[in-house]
């Protein structure tokens, strides 16, 4: 089985995006707004040289990523969705999550873990961003900015802001949770949010079969996932991600034989390609054992464990299952 393996290239990526007026312009030192294929805008974060969104669309993504493999049809026999949104970002995953809910009957139990305020303060100061949304998702980003809280005859929210591995310990032990959005920078920039103990600390707020919800497909993250208890899942590709071998990862806690899925088109089970990518050394994990490491020294960390690891390299993985494309 031979696939394309697309190759990212976030120089030309930040290139094109910065370079480019009126579609980028600057907003707060190291962060660019842009508008995506969609029509919905996103940032780039010029120090960490990534982007916020797929530039196929923001909201595209979020929708495809996030809302669809959530499944809240599924939920419908309930009166209350618990979710946790890691990393709110510009509040796109959040915002499409209350527009589906809107629909339903259901009411919803949310929390936000976010460091960084800026992002959500400069998409709520774009028109274009605030004219995408009903008057109640509107209503909810701006509470959760200005309040830190949210509540309305749709439910109830709390926005908690700053390091997210302190931020959790404030959840109530009790507080399980049916969906976990994962949607942090990549491994390789935020790998402090990505650490088995952190993946570990997150599996255990899903109540039985809650789900995390993840766009990363690193084996090192599904590796991490599923020695935390979880059944690791495929998000299959969309037309907007031609090349793509997997749009990411859903991982399920205990899958609860009541909630059976009603798309079989969302996901599928880990390939043999997958599966062999987690025997690699891509998959040693990113530690974090204190929980107050620093990026340098998680990345470190990892780097010695993987240059004295027996397990076979990346490349080897990749010549025997993906013809590269450069």
């Amino acid at each position: 089985m031979l696939l394309q393996f697309p190759t990212l290239n976030f120089g030309l990526i930040l290139k094109d995006f910065v370079n480019k007026e009126p579609q980028t312009k600057c907003t707060s030192n190291n962060l660019r707004v842009y508008e995506t294929g969609d029509g919905s805008i996103s940032l780039v974060n010029t120090d960490l040289r990534e982007v916020f969104h797929n530039s196929n669309g923001a909201r595209k993504e979020a929708i495809e990523k996030f809302i669809n493999p959530s499944e809240i049809n599924l939920f419908k026999e309930q009166k209350e969705i618990s979710v946790l949104d890691l990393c709110v970002g510009m509040g796109y995953n959040s915002a499409c999550l209350v527009d589906a809910i809107l629909k339903t009957q259901l009411s919803l139990d949310w929390w936000g873990l976010e460091q960084d305020k800026r992002p959500l303060q400069i998409a709520l100061s774009s028109a274009k961003f605030r004219s995408t949304w009903k008057n109640k998702t509107l209503n909810f980003l701006e509470c959760i900015n200005e309040k830190n809280q949210w509540e309305s005859n749709l439910g109830k929210g709390k926005m908690l802001w700053g390091d997210a591995r302190l931020e959790i310990t404030k959840i109530p032990k009790e507080t399980k949770y049916d969906l976990i959005f994962h949607d942090a920078f990549s491994p390789q920039k935020s790998p402090e949010l990505w650490s088995e103990e952190f993946l570990q600390k997150l599996s255990k707020k899903l109540s039985n079969g809650g789900k995390l919800i993840t766009y990363s497909r690193a084996a090192a993250i599904r590796a991490s996932l599923r020695r935390s208890g979880l059944t690791l899942q495929s998000l299959l590709t969309t037309k907007s991600s031609e090349n793509n071998w997997s749009n990411g990862t859903v991982a399920i806690k205990s899958p609860n034989p009541h909630n059976k899925s009603t798309n079989t088109l969302l996901w599928s089970p880990l390939s043999q390609m997958e599966e062999d990518h987690l025997m690699t050394v891509a998959a040693i994990p990113y530690r974090d054992p204190t929980g107050n490491s620093s990026s340098f020294e998680i990345i470190e960390r990892r780097n010695c464990e993987q240059k004295k690891s027996n397990l076979s390299n990346t490349n080897s993985w990749k010549k025997r299952w993906i013809r590269t494309k450069y």
